[in-house]
């Protein structure tokens, strides 16, 4: 199964969504505790008194599904990762979002498989690194003339033997091919085993969906000139280049979607162009969102969701949609659609029990209530449980099962706490698991009306501290701090 996000249209509201509703942070005052694993299983047993509005829930995370990672790097059992400082990133933002500093050189770390740490080398680059037949894989922010560029790089483990290429951006990773965008006008793609580059897509702005080892699906919007709107074009194409367009969804048939009141208001506002939030492949079958934002916050508008097969057959509308994402349980043998329908004006909020669960087919699922789809399901979540103690859960699979990696006692324990005085004051970022580990780092926040744009928060950067946690164990320590 592969689960991914596209949207490239609403990082604004990515951005707010991030702080407003997944901000969490640490104290900068105190030395950290480890737990020992009598101290876990019996933080673990208070835990299970807690109670969540989604479930089921699941403190077991000794087999946890692999989730997509971007800043963490397993390869031969060891954990590669860069140690970040201060001169690495600017020192305030918009939203709690701080922008890497060109040419800042990081520690490259190596994590053995008995939690020893030790530095290997240095490296240049930013945001996702991933590895793929012994090579890390990333991108870099170097000057060019008067302007900044970014430039994808590959190098050896150690930081060595660095070769760039003309793609600026690395994507995702598909077994030994390296999907990029390709000088923000298309898509491209680096075959591990031999470095060559390849272009594969050649368009104005092809939005990336997804990827198997056999194909990409990406989407286009394409001026309609009837009806002089953009309508959303999804396309597969193989890794030779052969494109085959799969569906289309008209601005129209969005619209024709809205009912009473809702439509009136789509009918008298330019809504921003169509986009995919969320896509997500499973086995043969495709599901994707579709939907419009409004407003400077850039609020999604209400959408469809549609199902699939990868060929582009069967394609058929499931249900529309409040929220941008959705879940899917699936055992192989059963699978249902989890989403929060649109109401039937465009000013009702979804009620209590909102979710909804729709059979594809095989049996109907009892006792599974996933959460309001206004976050991803198959990314970590910071879940405010009780003002000001968090919890970091996720649905890394279709069992239906959400999975808690850090308990509200483990975040009192390291003294976590999203708001202090309806300010948000600190945050976890880098909340990635691989290889029995558990990686996030808390930054502290100060709001900064230097750094802010209207209503739009801004924030100066303070301590961030790095943390892993044993998911066997359930140890925590603290890997760095800057």
């Amino acid at each position: 199964m592969v689960w991914k996000k596209c949207n490239t249209m609403k990082t604004i509201h990515r951005m707010f969504r991030k702080v407003c509703l997944t901000a969490a942070a640490v104290s900068a005052a105190g030395l950290l505790t480890g737990f020992g694993t009598d101290s876990h299983t019996e933080k673990q047993q208070e835990s299970n008194s807690v109670q969540y509005n989604f479930g089921p829930v699941s403190y077991d995370l000794a087999n946890l599904s692999p989730m997509k990672n971007k800043l963490y790097a397993a390869w031969e059992g060891r954990i590669y990762y860069r140690q970040y400082s201060d001169e690495d990133m600017e020192e305030g933002g918009l939203w709690g979002y701080f922008s890497p500093i060109t040419g800042a050189e990081k520690e490259l770390m190596c994590m053995e498989r008995d939690g020893s740490v030790m530095q290997v080398g240095v490296d240049y680059g930013c945001d996702g690194m991933y590895i793929a037949e012994g090579r890390i894989y990333s991108q870099k922010w170097k000057r060019q003339g008067t302007s900044e560029v970014s430039v994808v790089y590959s190098c050896a483990l150690d930081g060595s033997d660095v070769k760039e290429y003309a793609s600026d951006q690395v994507l995702d990773v598909a077994g030994s091919r390296i999907i990029c965008s390709w000088k923000y006008d298309g898509i491209s793609w680096i075959d591990a085993k031999d470095g060559r580059e390849h272009v594969l897509v050649s368009k104005t702005y092809p939005n990336y969906l997804g990827a198997t080892e056999e194909e990409v699906f990406y989407y286009q919007l394409v001026e309609n000139e009837e009806t002089e709107s953009d309508d959303l074009h999804l396309y597969s194409v193989d890794y030779q280049g052969n494109e085959k367009e799969l569906t289309t969804v008209t601005m129209q048939e969005y619209k024709d979607s809205h009912k009473g009141k809702e439509r009136e208001y789509i009918e008298n506002i330019a809504p921003s162009p169509l986009f995919i939030p969320s896509f997500q492949i499973v086995g043969d079958d495709l599901y994707f969102s579709v939907g419009t934002t409004n407003g400077t916050a850039h609020i999604y508008s209400g959408g469809l969701i549609y199902g699939m097969r990868k060929d582009g057959s069967r394609c058929k509308l499931l249900s529309t949609s409040y929220y941008e994402y959705f879940y899917l349980y699936d055992d192989g043998q059963s699978r249902s659609l989890y989403c929060t329908p649109r109401a039937e004006k465009y000013d009702s909020l979804p009620g209590e029990n909102s979710v909804h669960q729709i059979r594809l087919f095989g049996k109907t699922q009892k006792g599974i209530v996933p959460w309001e789809g206004f976050v991803p399901y198959d990314e970590p979540r910071v879940y405010l449980y009780e003002n000001p103690t968090d919890s970091i859960v996720i649905y890394p699979d279709t069992s239906g099962v959400c999975y808690v990696l850090l308990t509200v006692e483990e975040s009192e324990e390291l003294a976590i706490a999203t708001k202090k005085d309806s300010r948000t004051v600190q945050q976890v970022e880098g909340i990635e698991y691989l290889e029995g580990k558990l990686f996030f780092t808390v930054t502290d926040l100060t709001y900064s009306t230097h750094y802010s744009l209207g209503w739009r928060d801004g924030y100066e950067r303070g301590r961030s501290v790095c943390y892993c946690k044993d998911l066997v164990s359930g140890k925590i320590r603290r890997l760095y701090e800057y």
